[in-house]
């Protein structure tokens, strides 16, 4: 991967990092790209390995002084968000270590990979993009995502994600899925989405029903 493509990959990822504000979600064919980067043999998942490489790249990407260190100043250039360094800063020392980051980006892979299978899926990481940003349910703290907190994190991200609170979302809104995803979860075909629709059409394609 070149390092513009892994700059590159970093805003697009890491930009769903900046809670409690909820910005714009990339589009769908950001996301696409994002993960077809990191998605280094492309066969159509993301392994642990290519999560780290990737991950390291972006922490060596803003540490410009090459110290294994992001301090406040490199932080400020990089495209790592103020929320994700507090996160990660476990020694609370105001300076993001490697091991930190690194301690920080599995956990999140753990979290997101909903199947258990140590890879993340194209539907896996649309989520991971979506839930940094709104919130994951993880309510037996365990670090993982079953399918029964699945549905709270999807109701939550339902809520954020319908700007205009109509309790439907527009494709507009759901900008960040493709756009036959949508319509395959569009089952009364009004062109909208329900939250019930948005909830089961993501258990299903984790399930492998779409």
């Amino acid at each position: 991967m070149t390092r513009f493509r892994c700059v590159w990959w970093a805003a697009v990822l890491l930009c769903a990092f900046s809670a409690p504000a909820v910005r714009a979600l990339p589009t769908a064919a950001q996301i696409r790209g994002a993960f077809t980067a990191i998605d280094t043999t492309g066969n159509g998942a993301i392994s642990i390995d290519e999560w780290e490489h990737a991950s390291f790249a972006l922490f060596h990407a803003a540490d410009t002084n090459n110290n294994n260190f992001i301090d406040a100043d490199e932080l400020q250039g990089s495209n790592i968000a103020g929320d994700t360094f507090l996160r990660a800063d476990t020694d609370h020392d105001g300076r993001l270590s490697v091991s930190e980051f690194m301690e920080l980006r599995r956990a999140i892979f753990q979290l997101t990979d909903i199947d258990r299978s140590d890879n993340l899926d194209s539907v896996e990481f649309e989520l991971l993009i979506v839930m940094e940003q709104v919130g994951w349910t993880d309510r037996n703290q365990n670090g993982r995502i079953d399918l029964s907190e699945l549905s709270e994190s999807l109701a939550k991200a339902f809520t954020q994600v319908d700007t205009d609170h109509d309790g439907k979302l527009s494709a507009t809104e759901a900008g960040f899925m493709p756009a036959g995803k949508f319509k395959a979860f569009d089952q009364n075909h009004d062109g909208q989405l329900s939250l019930d629709e948005f909830v089961a059409g993501y258990r299903a394609a984790l399930l492998g029903g779409y």
